[in-house]
């Protein structure tokens, strides 16, 4: 190995490939879900995923916050990573609202005013707000590595949970809002913002990473993971189950809501990824399998580009796909994650298209 190259960890790999898996998984069945369609099962699936967009965000923040990657600089860094998301941001919104959005669902955006308003809002299609939320990460990545650099260990743990408390605090303040309590907006979400709501999942991705829990930790972490499903699931049901006659859920379901920026949802994702980094950091893998997982590690990206895409095709064109029935959304899964597999693998050797996938 060679001065600066990083040790080869397989399971970040794996976790980028697991979660994106999830992301597939959730917008496969998120119809059915949201309708009240969906057995139980499918809704604790559906729940028990909210953690693999934040894996994600950790797994940034694990890679792009090591000291190796700004060894050049900030401005080769962000150089780096601006070739690698500004073409994806602007090609990816383009075919998601004209040939997505307009085309195949039929529902085409009817002015510039709108289109401004979906690129303000970081909402162009269902899931690229996670674009500019990167996006806005990686713009903040060299102030954060400089800042952890003299004692990463400590200030990773440190700086990532004070983040994360600011971004629940920010989240509660929100519930508040929506009941009612208070009239104002602490943070309004866009693409100017995502990344302030994230930046603790992205500092606590480096933490678990160089300072891990210990063994013990790792493995009693495991064994609460039903446990946070289980809530997670009952938190889902219990709003709208708890609902008075007004409509509304008791204050703690709301201030509970496991959302993204939730406490539950950071707890659940960071004790998932700490006791993951705890228990398989020391983990190495033949050359062979290394290929493998680097090339699918690599091509997730990709994958959670086009796969809504795919998603969205596949039901137009078949329609028996396109119902709420769970042998349906199973084979619907299963043909996305495939077709999207390729689609990226493809798209990673093509050499105008490797700029977008």
């Amino acid at each position: 190995m060679t001065a600066g190259e990083r040790t080869y960890l397989p399971f970040l790999d794996l976790m980028r490939i697991l979660a994106v898996l999830g992301v597939v998984a959730i917008h496969v069945v998120g119809g059915a879900v949201g309708d009240g369609e969906a057995s139980l099962a499918v809704v604790d699936l559906d729940t028990g995923l909210v953690v693999a967009v934040p894996v994600f965000l950790m797994m940034a923040g694990a890679l792009n916050l090591d000291p190796r990657a700004h060894r050049h600089g900030p401005a080769s860094f962000l150089r780096r990573r601006a070739v690698r998301i500004v073409p994806a941001m602007v090609v990816w919104s383009a075919l998601y609202i004209v040939v997505i959005k307009g085309m195949v669902s039929g529902a085409p955006v009817d002015s510039v005013g709108e289109v401004v308003d979906m690129i303000v809002t970081g909402r162009t299609y269902t899931h690229l707000y996670f674009l500019f939320a990167i996006a806005g990460l990686y713009l903040i990545a060299p102030v954060l590595a400089a800042f952890l650099a003299p004692d990463e260990r400590r200030r990773s743990w440190v700086l990532g949970l004070l983040a994360a408390a600011w971004t629940v605090a920010v989240s509660l303040a929100g519930q508040l809002r929506s009941l009612g309590l208070t009239t104002t907006v602490p943070v309004a979400t866009g693409t100017l913002t995502f990344f302030l709501l994230y930046t603790g999942y992205f500092v606590l991705g480096r933490a678990v990473l160089v300072a891990p829990v210990p063994r013990w930790a790792g493995a009693l972490g495991l064994l609460t993971l039903p446990g946070f499903v289980a809530l997670v699931t009952w938190l889902y049901v219990a709003g709208p189950n708890d609902a008075g006659s007004d409509g509304t859920s008791p204050l703690w379901v709301s201030l509970l809501a496991p959302t993204y920026d939730s406490l539950p949802v950071h707890l659940f994702t960071l004790v998932l990824m700490a006791s993951v980094a705890s228990l398989c950091s020391a983990w190495r893998v033949g050359p062979r399998t290394e290929r493998v997982l680097r090339t699918l590690g690599t091509a997730t990206f990709g994958v959670f580009l086009v796969h809504f895409a795919v998603m969205v095709g596949l039901r137009a064109t078949v329609p028996v796909l396109d119902t709420y029935d769970p042998a349906a959304m199973a084979a619907t899964w299963t043909a996305t994650v495939l077709v999207s597999t390729v689609i990226a693998l493809i798209g990673q050797r093509v050499p105008v298209l490797r700029l977008v996938f």
